[in-house]
């Protein structure tokens, strides 16, 4: 397996689990948010596809618009919030189809920060970048009563092995 084809699995295994915190999400849950100054729901799924958006568009065209990174107003809705996500996530499958692994190793500036770092770490950092904020959405979920998805496999809903496991093992 290419490092590569270990980014495309991982990217796509990831985008899954993160669908599966969105697939819990009411259209009126997307507007909560834990605090005034949090981003709500909405903002937390768009910000994990705008970026991804923002720095596929900045490494593969040298197109850093920060107008990706722009909320809409209004927010769309949970059905063009979802279509958001197929779009960039096809876009960016289809930008990796066209990469060669020695491309990877290729350094590139940020487009609004100081910082050199090669192709292969841009790309994994839009991976970690998604679990960041997937993490978030995990405890917006169970602040709002929903057991959040397992974190990095799809399971079916509600089954969750490790909360299972802390108990039989004395955890909470």
């Amino acid at each position: 397996m290419s490092e590569l084809d270990d980014l495309r699995e991982h990217l796509e295994r990831y985008r899954a689990v993160t669908l599966q915190h969105f697939d819990i999400l009411s259209e009126e849950e997307l507007a909560w948010r834990p605090r005034a100054e949090a981003f709500s729901c909405a903002q937390q799924l768009l910000h994990i596809v705008q970026s991804e958006d923002y720095f596929t568009s900045g490494l593969f065209a040298g197109d850093w618009s920060l107008d990706r990174l722009r909320f809409p107003k209004p927010m769309p809705s949970k059905s063009g919030l979802h279509q958001k996500f197929l779009e960039v996530r096809r876009n960016t499958l289809s930008r990796l189809s066209d990469l060669s692994e020695s491309a990877l190793n290729e350094i590139k500036r940020h487009g609004h920060a100081p910082v050199d770092a090669s192709v292969r770490s841009w790309l994994w950092f839009i991976l970690e970048h998604e679990i960041h904020h997937k993490a978030q959405l995990a405890e917006y979920l169970r602040a709002l009563g929903h057991t959040p998805p397992y974190f990095a496999m799809v399971f079916p809903p509600g089954e969750r092995p490790d909360i299972a496991a802390r108990a039989s093992l004395g955890g909470v």
